[in-house]
């Protein structure tokens, strides 16, 4: 309740303030036709491009956003999740659920290079520039109710499936990979755990407990302070843990149902988007000091979202549900 109370305090305090606080809408870019949820996003640096998984709509909706119009539907191969766009071979890598694989499509005309297969449920996805391996959840609950899940190792290169790394749980959520290390950070969803992949060995070596939350969803890590942050749904808050130790050392109310976050290194805060339709910002005074600076609304079950450094924008998807247009809004962020 606690939370719930501080959560909405902050909330009204910066109604009709978010034009002038850390994130500033400057455009939406229409998705007309497209219906239902959505899943992750992707960007494409140099060609300027963005993309978002239409989860229930099974297309991938590509956008240019020199003009701000989506530029093409990719459709045909599934139920996609999550996706990582690869700049040196310009290639476009999905998740497809319903048939459980790894699929490359070119970046030019998005025809299907090779489908790599894992096992149904490919959910969340991250990708390792120095080996180029890409990490992909999969197995779990859609597997007649396995207890255990699977990470998938895929070779960007190749185009092989260089094995899977069995973890305990039914359900895997987002990772984070440890740039001055091997480890593989993974949200263990319904076993209210962090696990801990060494990249080398290919195996879980560790499991941290979150005391007190659950439904661990969205990840991600300030590796410069040994900090990771995860974004837990019961009760609705950023868990703060040490790295060096596993240990719980802050926890901070946020957006319910939260199921992307990002770490914005330059300015020190924490994006997280979730079901109500707010992003809520947090800002990082020290490693073990967080409050939430604002609370922005956008549109209800506007769940999944991108921060994109490089570009200083922030990007939320708006699903397209009932009398609410599917969108994408386009935040300037602000120092």
């Amino acid at each position: 309740m606690r939370y719930a109370l501080a959560f909405l305090a902050v909330m009204f305090a910066v109604e009709g303030q978010a034009q002038q606080g850390p994130l500033r809408l400057v455009q939406s870019m229409a998705m007309p036709g497209v219906e239902g949820r959505f899943d992750h996003l992707a960007v494409d640096l140099k060609g300027n491009r963005l993309f978002l998984a239409a989860r229930a709509n099974k297309t991938i909706e590509v956008f240019d956003l020199a003009s701000g119009k989506r530029i093409r539907s990719i459709s045909g191969i599934g139920t996609r999740h999550a996706e990582y766009y690869v700049p040196g071979t310009d290639e476009l890598l999905v998740s497809v659920g319903d048939d459980g694989t790894c699929k490359f499509l070119r970046g030019d005309t998005f025809e299907l290079i090779k489908s790599v297969k894992i096992s149904v449920g490919a959910d969340s996805i991250v990708y390792d520039p120095s080996s180029k391996y890409l990490y992909i959840v999969n197995g779990g609950k859609d597997i007649d109710n396995n207890d255990y899940s699977l990470v998938s190792v895929i070779d960007a290169t190749t185009r092989r499936n260089l094995g899977d790394i069995r973890v305990a749980g039914a359900e895997l959520e987002a990772m984070a990979v440890e740039r001055s290390g091997t480890r593989l950070f993974v949200n263990m969803k319904t076993l209210k755990q962090v696990g801990i992949i060494d990249r080398n060995k290919r195996q879980l070596v560790a499991t941290w407990p979150i005391p007190g939350a659950g439904v661990n969803t969205p990840m991600t890590l300030d590796e410069a302070h040994h900090r990771l942050f995860i974004g837990a749904r019961e009760p609705a808050e950023v868990v703060i843990l040490d790295t060096d130790t596993g240990k719980v050392v802050a926890t901070i109310p946020c957006v319910g149902n939260a199921d992307d976050m990002f770490y914005d290194e330059a300015r020190k805060r924490i994006y997280v988007t979730g079901e109500q339709g707010l992003i809520s910002v947090i800002r990082q005074r020290t490693a073990d000091e967080y409050e939430v600076v604002a609370t922005i609304q956008t549109a209800p079950q506007a769940r999944n979202s991108l921060f994109v450094p490089q570009l200083k924008r922030f990007f939320v998807g708006v699903p397209g549900i009932g009398e609410q247009k599917a969108e994408v809004l386009v935040f300037q962020v602000e120092p």
